[in-house]
């Protein structure tokens, strides 16, 4: 499978996004050009949609930014693999929260102010796209669409949980989408110097210099643990604690830099949240993007966290999925919770994609963690298979951070919330039935 074996590719950027030929360069500081030519996408067109299966007209459809049209189809997925009919949750007070970044449609549909049709503002607005899934599902709940850039899709998650707590709503679609359509958005993150020529993200690695832009929709069910043991609904993973923050100011940094003792109070004030001891958590999902900066800042900043009284002979096993799927940007955060939630299920430990030599400024044994090489089973010593998931914004208030524990076993009465989930990502690969077993274990 796509994880388990450690694949991942980066094709060129389609045709059917734009022509990277026109402004790639490989001297970034060319007027008009960015030096990065690929990514990770998804197959087909971003207009590829069937307007008839969620009851919108054509001429509706034409006009709706395809983020919206590919979070309609994964937020079906999502209820279909919870095993809900859509009569099932119409009129329920579930609600939808929704992680979005980048508004490329948007971008492009003001540059036709001539040909306007009265559905182009609610088509390209971002903030409609959870309100889309509420009305065309017909729920009842809360319902807004997050921007905290990259960290946006996990926070959508925070809120979900918050809202199931406070009973705002009885179940939750949360979610996130990132599509790359027009040249303008990559370009911008090419200019912040942030992306790798190499398009892929070495996550970890010695030759780590940037991520890769990558393309994905995904959406998870949430429900209170009670209600989901009462309805009979299938419980993949429980979400134990979530907790997020911001870096304030980091002294004489620019906005963008990440912040160790910010990441840090993070991660403590998740596990303290749940009164969860740190050392029997063998594994974290961190955010990984593949800086040579952000990587071990982050690693620091978990292994400061989880480590105070952690034995030498069981250092914290350190994940990341971006290597495999690239950097979904808003729906980032949502495939590592989602690989986390599959890995403790099946008591498998994917080993990091395209690893070949650590980062320098990595130093595994005096912070007593190790990046997982190679595919291995749950260690044994950890009875209880839990992971935490690291994500954050890239900058301002925007930098947050969350981490969510899962816990994969027959312990009921320790568990706060269920997932009833569904996967949707359909990547450029060639690695056979890759492509459609995607992030499966």
């Amino acid at each position: 499978m796509l994880i388990e074996k450690r694949h991942g590719q980066t094709p060129k950027v389609p045709k059917s996004r734009f022509n990277t030929d026109a402004h790639y360069h490989q001297n970034l500081e060319r007027p008009g050009s960015f030096n990065v030519a690929g990514g990770y996408f998804l197959d087909g067109k971003p207009e590829d949609f069937d307007p008839s299966v969620f009851n919108i007209t054509p001429i509706e459809a034409q006009w709706l930014d395809p983020q919206q049209r590919k979070m309609l189809e994964v937020s079906y997925e999502c209820l279909e693999s919870a095993g809900l009919s859509l009569d099932a949750v119409a009129g329920s007070d579930t609600a939808v929260f929704v992680g979005s970044f980048t508004s490329d449609y948007q971008q492009m549909s003001i540059r036709d102010p001539d040909f306007r049709h009265n559905y182009a503002a609610t088509g390209v607005d971002p903030g409609i796209i959870s309100n889309r899934i509420r009305n065309t599902f017909n729920l009842n709940g809360p319902s807004f669409t997050i921007n905290t850039a990259c960290s946006s899709s996990v926070y959508a998650i925070h809120n979900a949980c918050h809202a199931l707590r406070t009973r705002d709503c009885n179940a939750a679609i949360t979610g996130g989408v990132n599509l790359i359509i027009t040249v303008h958005q990559h370009m911008n993150t090419a200019k912040l110097g942030i992306l790798s020529p190499t398009s892929t993200c070495h996550t970890f690695d010695a030759s780590a210099d940037g991520y890769g832009r990558a393309e994905g929709a995904g959406a998870l069910y949430l429900k209170r643990l009670s209600d989901a043991i009462r309805d009979g609904d299938p419980v993949r993973a429980v979400i134990r604690s979530t907790a997020v923050n911001t870096n304030g100011n980091v002294e004489c940094m620019g906005i963008t830099h990440p912040s160790v003792k910010g990441q840090e109070r993070v991660v403590r004030s998740a596990y303290e949240k749940a009164s969860l001891d740190p050392n029997l958590t063998a594994y974290a999902e961190l955010h990984g993007n593949g800086t040579p900066v952000g990587d071990p800042i982050e690693v620091r900043a978990v292994s400061n966290s989880l480590n105070d009284t952690r034995s030498k002979d069981k250092p914290l096993l350190m994940g990341a999925v971006k290597p495999n799927i690239g950097h979904s940007g808003a729906a980032s955060g949502i495939f590592a919770v989602m690989k986390a939630a599959l890995m403790t299920e099946a008591g498998v430990v994917p080993g990091v994609a395209h690893f070949q030599r650590l980062n320098p400024e990595i130093l595994e044994d005096e912070w007593n963690v190790k990046v997982n090489v190679n595919t291995a089973p749950w260690p044994k010593d950890f009875e209880t298979r839990r992971a935490s998931v690291s994500s954050f914004g890239y900058g301002g208030i925007t930098k947050l951070i969350h981490c969510v524990s899962l816990n994969y076993q027959n312990m009921i009465s320790l568990a706060r919330m269920n997932i009833g989930m569904n996967i949707y990502f359909e990547l450029h690969l060639e690695y056979g039935d890759a492509r459609q077993s995607a992030i499966c274990l």
